[in-house]
């Protein structure tokens, strides 16, 4: 009974004090849950202004960054307004994060590879890239996961700490490459003055695509019985493949007028 009262006698004497600490914790983390909402908006309104993969890439790493920061800042503060010793706090969590760094090895993998990652340059939101045997296009790119849309739409979810090697399509130049295979070794100078000439009026016409001139080669011992005329051209990222669908088409026609028959 006498402990009863005791405790009895101690919550009259600071319950007054201890609503208004309670109050003042709750304020101050609504204060940064608040402060953190207003940094996320105003962070997403000025990044999605710039049309750039890059801030595409970088706004929801930075808003996460921004709310972490935020909140447990406002956390803290929280608890020293209750009376906690933030000595013995972080002390604690510094153990706590010892216990769960070891027991989440991958989990930290992931993170710092998606840093550098980022850090690099690597991947972009937006890029077409290969990575593994997954080939699509970066839809997101955070600190532990990679999101890449595939070309049949599907979403495929690559943790960065597998990430070991990417073949990245939208980085200075691509390579538009076609092959014409002749039926005859005798119609091959006719053939590269062909494609040598129909290659310099398409990069005419597509100058805001080209990188660098059409280069017009013979294939050497590709095959005896049907020679090659390769063509190469480097255009901008992104435009190869129409390129080289344009370029297939357009030498085909320019033979079908000469009358060369190509190998099938």
């Amino acid at each position: 009974m006498d402990l009863l009262h005791s405790f009895i006698d101690y919550a009259r004497t600071h319950a007054a004090e201890f609503a208004w600490r309670l109050l003042a914790a709750a304020a101050t983390i609504f204060a940064a849950w608040l402060a953190a909402r207003v940094v996320r908006t105003t962070l997403r309104r000025l990044l999605s202004r710039r049309k750039s993969s890059r801030a595409r890439t970088l706004q929801p790493l930075v808003q996460a960054l921004f709310s972490v920061a935020l909140i447990g800042t406002g956390i803290v503060m929280s608890l020293e307004q209750l009376g906690f010793d933030l000595t013995a706090v972080i002390a604690g969590a510094g153990v706590l994060g010892l216990a769960v760094g070891f027991g989440a090895q991958t989990l930290v993998k992931d993170v710092l590879s998606g840093f550098f990652l980022i850090f690099d340059e690597v991947l972009e939101a937006g890029d077409y890239v290969d990575v593994d045997k997954v080939s699509g296009t970066v839809e997101e790119l955070g600190l532990r996961l990679t999101k890449i849309r595939a070309d049949d739409g599907k979403l495929w979810y690559v943790p960065n700490g597998q990430i070991q090697v990417v073949g990245n399509k939208n980085r200075g130049w691509m390579r538009a490459m076609e092959l014409v295979l002749l039926v005859s070794g005798e119609h091959v100078p006719r053939a590269m003055t062909i494609v040598d000439q129909e290659s310099k009026a398409w990069a005419a016409e597509h100058a805001d695509i080209v990188v660098e001139a059409p280069r017009v080669e013979t294939v050497l011992e590709l095959d005896a019985e049907a020679p090659g005329v390769r063509l190469t051209v480097k255009v901008r990222p992104g435009s190869q493949d129409a390129a080289e669908q344009e370029l297939g088409a357009r030498l085909r026609a320019a033979f079908a007028r000469e009358g060369i028959t190509l190998a099938s």
